[in-house]
């Protein structure tokens, strides 16, 4: 028998390898739980704020507060979608195609409706401001349900468009895909220059309905016969649903962002990297929406801290 004697340095290297790999894969594991559980208390918060807004009738019956739980009814899902491809991905599962073009597509109609209910509620704050004495006739519970029904219809119509141009049905014999992200669906360049054509096409349309309504609250706070503490909480909510608009778009580029770290650093790298991009860029921004409304509202914040603390020593 031939017996191989391993020199010392060797035997260092390989111990010292083993140990980095092991450290590699603790450190991937816990920024992976690390993000898991941001994320599960962003949705228990979000969760209660939902329960919150059709706890009273109060907040059932007031436009504002009827377009907010529709904003955060779709934050909320694609928190939940954008966490199940999020650990798909960290653990490299690889998915049927049927089952990650439904995933996404569902990501897409959620990450699309959100820009539309900032439009309808700057609208509404722009009726408030500019037009206070029909605010009520036009600002109603059943219009602005209405209003959230056709932005739904439209986010559809949306999905519906994006079908037409993914990947052709004799591409459906691919039953497996390296990740499941929206790269993986467009894979040719002219789609993928098609679909951010319209996604972009629809974040300037809500930018510009946004920033017009922000003017024109700039303009009636110049009129005597404006309440300045209207106009002035209604320019700091403007204000605040650019900023929203703003993130959404940067979330955006997270896919794109993930393929060319991915090509360039290494693993463990781009596992570090992926983790702060999703809580950054993903979980953050969906929980906006509790901050801006949820804690600047007297009433719906004392609801809502009277739901997170489950009863337990407070009193309505």
């Amino acid at each position: 028998r031939l017996k191989v004697k391993l020199e010392p340095s060797s035997v260092m290297s390989l111990n010292s390898s083993a140990s980095a790999q092991s450290r590699s894969v603790l450190e991937r594991a816990l920024a992976g739980v690390t993000a898991c559980l941001l994320c599960l208390v962003f949705l228990w918060v979000n969760f209660m704020m939902l329960y919150t807004l059709r706890s009273r009738a109060v907040f059932r019956e007031a436009a504002r507060h009827v377009l907010l739980f529709h904003l955060l009814f779709s934050d909320t899902l694609e928190m939940v979608l954008s966490q199940v491809l999020f650990v798909l991905a960290y653990v490299r599962v690889l998915l049927f195609f049927p089952l990650c073009a439904l995933l996404v597509l569902m990501t897409h109609a959620s990450h699309n409706f959100s820009p539309l209910m900032l439009v309808l509620m700057s609208l509404e704050r722009f009726v408030a401001v500019c037009l206070p004495l029909r605010h009520a006739a036009i600002a109603t519970p059943r219009n602005s349900t209405c209003a959230c029904l056709a932005a739904w219809a439209f986010t559809i119509i949306m999905i519906l468009v994006r079908l037409s141009y993914m990947l052709p049905p004799s591409a459906l014999s691919v039953l497996r895909s390296q990740t499941c992200h929206s790269l993986v669906l467009y894979p040719t360049a002219e789609s993928r220059l098609f679909d951010e054509a319209l996604l972009y096409s629809l974040f300037l349309a809500a930018f510009l309905s946004i920033a017009g309504s922000y003017a024109a609250v700039m303009r009636a706070a110049h009129s005597l016969s404006t309440d300045q503490a209207s106009a002035r909480k209604a320019r700091t909510t403007l204000l605040l649903h650019l900023f929203q608009l703003s993130l959404m778009v940067v979330s955006t580029f997270h896919d794109f962002l993930l393929v060319a770290l991915y090509r360039s650093v290494s693993r463990l790298i781009f596992s570090r990297v992926q983790t702060v991009m999703y809580i950054f860029l993903i979980i953050l921004p969906k929980c906006l929406s509790v901050l801006v409304y949820g804690l600047r509202d007297p009433t719906i914040r004392a609801a809502l801290v009277l739901h997170l603390c489950c009863h337990i020593g407070l009193k309505q």
